[in-house]
């Protein structure tokens, strides 16, 4: 993992890197937690969460390094202006920092690693994230092109299951991805990446994640697939896209369940809107066609997909839900 950091330009982030390197070599861990210069987490897919015995010299040092990743990526940076850096490595891998003007006790370091080995649906299968039935009903639905919403809570595995539908795609169509930071690894032969990540300090008119959306619509897409929905008028640009008649439509963003994500998306949506609630509600029922809800079960240590919504007549209707007490799922249709 991080291999892009050999070249040259990358020397002094390498040094600074040091005390983590060997989570950082890990083949099992995704994510990197620097709460302090000495208090260090890991998040194992073996081991689960851990706290490390590693640490760096001091909390200068943390910052440093910080610092040495935005002058890398010629990314603004000021102490005080500021003192939350998000960015994304050459290899893929995320990170957040703050520093002290943010998070008092100390700078603060995240690092969410880029896998090598992407999951695919028959991967996620095997690690029962999904079962069987699941993996061929989200087969059948990538290939008819129906338009998917992706919840859950941070860490919960919502870029990896758009990752892995990605990969069902045919090759024949054309894929225009819209991210906030680029997290979605697309293996596709005619695919454009578009980032809204804003890297200079002194840009007055930012790249937003809603016109690369609206962007995105003239790129003659078969498919579009946004990161994750934050913000309303990145939420008014996807409602409009539905609306176009566009397939192949999938977007994530944060929510308790299912229906949470409905009510949250069309909360975000009326932030950028005039439109009532009740209309944009009855528009998403009528050109969503399913909704997923991923889960990190922390007694098992494992992602779950725990909930398929299929909307219906204008209604959610239930079609797989998890059962946390047996690790299996029961299909709603069959069972009625």
């Amino acid at each position: 993992m991080l291999t892009a950091l050999t070249a040259d330009d990358w020397e002094l982030v390498r040094f600074y890197l040091s005390p983590i390197q060997s989570l950082i070599d890990s083949d099992t861990v995704t994510n990197i937690m620097v709460n302090r210069y000495d208090d260090i987490w890991a998040d194992d897919l073996d081991k689960g969460m851990y706290r490390t015995n590693l640490s760096f010299q001091t909390d200068a040092a943390v910052a440093t390094l910080i610092e040495q990743i935005a002058n890398a990526l010629s990314q603004y940076f000021d102490p005080v202006k500021t003192p939350i850096i998000n960015a994304r490595l050459p290899d893929g891998s995320r990170v957040c920092a703050t520093l002290p003007s943010a998070t008092p006790s100390g700078c603060t370091l995240s690092i969410r690693l880029h896998r090598r080995d992407s999951l695919d649906l028959e991967r996620m299968a095997q690690t029962n994230t999904i079962n069987s039935e699941i993996k061929l009903f989200l087969l059948d639905a990538v290939e008819r092109g129906d338009n998917l919403l992706v919840s859950g809570a941070t860490n919960s595995g919502k870029t990896t299951l758009l990752n892995a539908l990605s990969f069902a795609i045919p090759p024949r169509d054309r894929i225009v991805i819209c991210e906030d930071v680029a997290e979605i690894k697309i293996h596709a032969p005619n695919a454009i990446q578009m980032e809204a990540q804003k890297r200079d300090g002194d840009d007055t008119d930012p790249v937003t994640l809603a016109k690369l959306l609206a962007t995105s619509l003239r790129q003659r897409p078969d498919r579009i697939i946004v990161g994750e929905i934050r913000e309303p008028d990145a939420a008014d640009v996807f409602y409009q896209a539905l609306n176009t008649g566009h397939r192949g439509v999938y977007t994530s963003l944060h929510a308790n369940n299912s229906r949470a994500a409905l009510n949250r998306l069309v909360s975000l949506t009326a932030g950028g809107s005039k439109l009532p609630f009740n209309v944009i509600e009855s528009e998403y029922l009528h050109n969503l066609d399913l909704f997923l809800h991923m889960d990190f079960l922390a007694e098992r240590e494992r992602r779950r997909l725990v909930e398929i919504y299929a909307v219906e007549a204008g209604e959610l209707k239930p079609r797989f839900i998890y059962n946390a007490d047996n690790d299996t799922w029961s299909n709603k249709e069959i069972t009625g």
